[in-house]
């Protein structure tokens, strides 16, 4: 199937996708990859570790960015947003939920089997580890048609503030922490709404894919943003070391307070690069059919991700003692991928057979 030329000016888009949907799943890896640096302080490894951390968060920021590129930039009606986009995501969660529930209680045996505790967590809560990431997409499609208006009116030099005005609100957290080491933080209530994340990177998505100028990708700007992009995880490295020893905490659970904190910066940077060279470079028709194939599954393996994971972890536990534990986590996830990768397009070509023949 020949890539159409309209799928091809987006072919960066899937390409992010592919990168996003890898590291959603290594980040779900615990000490066995994503935070490895948490037993492993005494590697000559650690700084890597904890860098790789890190850099790992940019996979749910550069799926709002993919959105907003996509998305902000189209023009249609409440009732279809409501119809087509809301309630389609609406029985994607129910369904996804209902797989993932039933796979947690009759597979895994991690959760009792009842209808009203499906439908309490399914409201309340959430039944399978990454659905955070599905209400908080719900939310982000009812705002829609108010981010479509706020893109299009927005100046350049309005996205630049608002850029500023993101770092600005999250260096606070630094700042705080180093003047009084987590005993006390800014009043609640200054709170910026661009902070939020199906806000800002949606918005900043659309800014790079519509409003820069294709003379403003240049590999001098994307050096420079890669530069800020190193020097933006390591102050977060930093901040993470110090906070970490001075409370004396090292679980996945209370080690991630600066993760996210400058995360902004090499998104952004990913994004535009990727924009940049697909722009510039077309790649081998084989290679940018692959991209576009593997795009499209992106969604399916993070659908049913935890799944993928559990049934290919005896990869990672054959692999660990013959080679390094971060090698074989890497393996183990591209594993993962593939297997989900592989069942999304069974899924999609029997779905496509069964729509023909209806």
């Amino acid at each position: 199937m020949a890539i159409t030329t309209k799928e091809n000016q987006k072919l960066y888009i899937y390409f992010l996708k592919i990168i996003a949907i890898y590291m959603v799943l290594f980040n779900h890896t615990g000490n066995a990859g994503f935070v490895l640096f948490t037993v492993a302080h005494d590697s000559k490894l650690y700084a890597f570790y904890l860098f790789n951390a890190i850099l790992i968060k940019i996979a749910v920021p550069l799926f709002f960015m993919t959105s907003g590129a996509l998305l902000l930039g189209k023009d249609e009606s409440l009732k279809h947003l409501l119809q087509k986009r809301f309630l389609k995501y609406v029985v994607i969660l129910f369904v996804g939920s209902a797989i993932s529930y039933l796979y947690s209680s009759l597979r895994q045996h991690s959760a009792p089997l009842s209808i009203t505790y499906f439908f309490k967590t399914l409201y309340t809560s959430r039944l399978a580890n990454a659905y955070w990431y599905l209400y908080t997409y719900l939310a982000y499609i009812l705002t829609l048609p108010l981010l479509r208006r706020l893109a299009r009116a927005m100046t350049n030099k309005e996205y630049w503030w608002m850029i500023v005005l993101h770092g600005l609100i999250n260096s606070l957290s630094i700042i705080e922490f180093l003047i009084w080491k987590g005993s006390a933080s800014h009043n609640g209530s200054f709170s910026l709404f661009i902070t939020t994340n199906y806000i800002f990177y949606p918005l900043t998505g659309y800014f790079i894919d519509q409003r820069l100028r294709k003379e403003q990708f240049t590999k001098k700007n994307f050096l420079l943003l890669l530069a800020l992009s190193f020097v933006a995880i390591a102050i977060c490295c930093v901040m993470t070391q110090y906070r970490c020893t001075l409370i004396d905490e090292w679980q996945e659970s209370s080690c991630q307070t600066f993760f996210n904190t400058l995360i902004f910066i090499p998104t952004l940077t990913v994004h535009y690069g990727a924009n940049m060279y697909f722009f510039k470079y077309r790649p081998h028709p084989w290679i940018a059919q692959a991209i576009f194939v593997v795009g499209q599954t992106t969604f399916g393996i993070y659908l049913f991700e935890d799944i993928w994971r559990n049934e290919t972890q005896f990869v990672f536990t054959f692999l660990k003692p013959i080679i390094h534990t971060l090698p074989a986590c890497w393996i183990w996830i591209v594993t993962a991928c593939f297997l989900g990768g592989i069942v999304t397009m069974g899924f999609k070509k029997g779905f496509n057979a069964l729509k023909s023949i209806g």
